[in-house]
């Protein structure tokens, strides 16, 4: 009977160990795994054949491009999140048969990465830098210091220019002698905690991270475990918590072996160390209506809304370019709203290919204007002669749009010769004067503006150059009150991705004043493009950025997505700078 109990005793023991234990791993479930680098496999350039890694060799690279032999360390999660080597000179971090133990999950652990004064990133190309993980993430990893006098940083997420510390970053704290979790709070502010025994030089260590945002309190809690790795179990976790999201949801690379900012003379990199086992989980919040970027079913581009009655048409140019590729935009699409919130997609309403001679993958910019009941798309295309800027009319505003002067376009590239830039004519923006007269601006590099015919599809007269402070492209001309808006794209001295400008005027002639630069760049990608519009009494500023993912592949330069801020007026008719979010208008306009 005593040995019956006994029995009966260690089986609900042990069934209660795995219920526990079920449910802590449920709890960790609900998270995707989106990396995983065990550094057991090398993946190779063609066919998708993968080897195993030779010890004391690391990564190949020539230049920015991964080369045989060891091309790419393998992503066991599925996702493609291949970890490179940058540089032509071989990387100083080399695969070690030094490994905390000799399985993992039921498969023999063979292999590790040393780390000595070298990195490994996941680059833009691949869609971890896009993941949001805004609601929580896990980092998980196994960690040798080898070197206790210096501070290092075995893994991060690069943060946006200006930063002094990564988005987060997992690594050893010098002072405290204890492996440390940083993230870059909402405030601007890194937190950092540390957890653990003090480490020792030569022993293996796991380290798990792990940030959870509750959106009723608006708070994340960070905590951090570490443990030995011969131990069984983690030791008692340090914690604490901070306002706002668990990770900012800017797009940014993932690097092993150093920290962020990288860069000369200190970007806390490992200088002597081992890291295996990597794996990074991650949620993303639920979409809000009204967030960025604002369609998920295309990457658009060049957003030109027009406003007709209790409508917002969005006009946005297509980019189908492949990953890491140059631009490829074929057509422009259409989205429609009554709420600025819930957008119906109406598909391609006008091609490249209908137009005349034109390239058909040339789509560039364009803007839809509405006059005596017809629709009309001022639009850039390219062709063998160079840019040129054309106009499609319908009776619809969702189309069908046909070439109004087939082969006969408004402006070409021989009627703006003085431009500094070889490809000045691009981006139309045309507006309708109060007195019915319409304009029309236009240019890289160079503004031009002239006055159009009342047919609206041939110009009326000499064709003016507009000199404005920074002026890049993409010029939005709008009437607020007395004044006269142009929005563009600005290039600011010392900045290499565009920004957005813009000057007013009293009279659309000029003279024009400087106003400001009113955001940053994009959150990825060296272009922004602007669209102004007032609907039912609240203004909004419209543009793109390459900082999203769509459907688990990456954005990029080329691979963009149309969002949307609100939009705020000084007393004085001055515009008030815009912070660019993932919010958009998600959030309630401020009174």
């Amino acid at each position: 009977m005593y040995l019956k109990n006994r029995f009966n005793l260690k089986k609900v023991f042990i069934l209660s160990a795995i219920a526990l234990l079920s449910g802590y791993n449920n709890a960790y479930c609900q998270i995707e795994v989106l990396a995983h680098w065990n550094f057991e496999q090398i993946r190779h350039l063609k066919g998708d054949s993968l080897s195993t890694p030779i010890v004391g060799q690391p990564l190949t690279a020539d230049n920015r491009n991964p080369i045989e032999p060891q091309p790419y360390i393998f992503d066991e999660s599925g996702k493609g999140n291949f970890l490179e080597a940058r540089g032509a000179k071989a990387s100083p971090n080399v695969f070690s048969d030094d490994v905390p133990v000799s399985q993992v999950a039921g498969k023999l652990n063979t292999r590790s990465l040393a780390l000595k004064n070298g990195e490994y990133v996941v680059t833009f190309n691949r869609p971890l830098a896009y993941y949001d993980m805004q609601k929580s993430w896990i980092i998980e990893a196994s960690l040798k210091c080898n070197l206790l006098g210096t501070e290092q940083v075995y893994l991060c997420k690069e943060g946006e220019r200006g930063q002094l510390a990564g988005d987060v970053s997992i690594g050893f704290d010098n002072m405290q002698k204890k492996y440390f979790v940083e993230v870059m709070c909402a405030d601007g502010v890194p937190r950092r905690i540390v957890a653990g025994d003090d480490v020792e030089v030569g022993k293996w260590y796991d380290v798990r991270a792990h940030a959870e945002y509750n959106s009723k309190s608006g708070q994340t809690t960070l905590s951090l475990e570490v443990k030995s790795s011969s131990q069984v179990s983690f030791n008692k976790p340090s914690s604490i918590t901070f306002r706002g999201k668990a990770l900012r949801s800017d797009a940014g690379m993932w690097v092993i072996g150093r920290g962020f900012p990288g860069g000369f003379p200190n970007s806390l990199q490992v200088l002597d160390g081992v890291i295996d086992e990597v794996k990074i989980s991650g949620e993303a919040l639920p979409r809000e209506a009204g967030q960025n970027p604002l369609f998920t079913d295309a990457f658009t581009a060049d957003p030109a809304i027009t406003v007709i009655g209790n409508t917002v048409y969005a006009y946005v140019g297509q980019d189908k370019a492949s990953v890491g590729g140059w631009f490829n935009m074929p057509d422009w699409l259409c989205y429609s709203t009554t709420d600025m919130k819930h957008w119906t997609a109406h598909g391609p309403v006008l091609a490249a290919k209908d137009f005349v001679n034109a390239n058909i993958g040339s789509a560039w910019a364009g803007q839809v204007v509405e006059k005596d009941g017809k629709y009309y798309y001022y639009v850039t295309l390219d062709r063998k002669e160079g840019h040129f800027i054309t106009v499609a009319v319908g009776d619809s505003p969702t189309g069908p749009f046909k070439e109004a002067l087939p082969d006969k376009p408004l402006i070409t590239d021989d009627m703006t010769t003085d431009s500094h830039r070889w490809n000045s004519d691009i981006d139309p923006t045309v507006f309708i004067d109060t007195d019915g007269t319409p304009w029309m601006a236009w240019g890289n590099g160079d503004c031009y503006m002239v006055k159009l015919k009342r047919n609206m599809v041939e110009i009326d007269g000499a064709i003016t150059k507009v000199p404005f402070r920074n002026y890049s492209e993409g010029p939005w001309l709008f009437k607020r009150g007395d004044l006269y808006y142009m929005v563009y794209a600005a290039d600011a001295p010392g900045v290499q991705a565009e920004q957005i400008a813009y000057s007013y005027a009293k009279k659309i002639t000029g003279p024009w004043t400087y106003g400001s630069l009113i955001t940053s760049s994009a959150k990825h990608g060296f272009t922004i493009h602007p669209s102004v519009n007032e609907f039912k009494g609240q203004w909004y500023f419209f543009y793109h950025d390459g900082a999203y993912a769509l459907d688990g592949t990456p954005g990029g330069d080329c691979r963009r997505q149309v969002c949307v801020e609100y939009l705020y007026f000084n007393p004085d008719g001055t515009i008030k700078p815009i912070t660019l979010t993932t919010e958009g208008i998600s959030v309630p306009a401020k009174k």
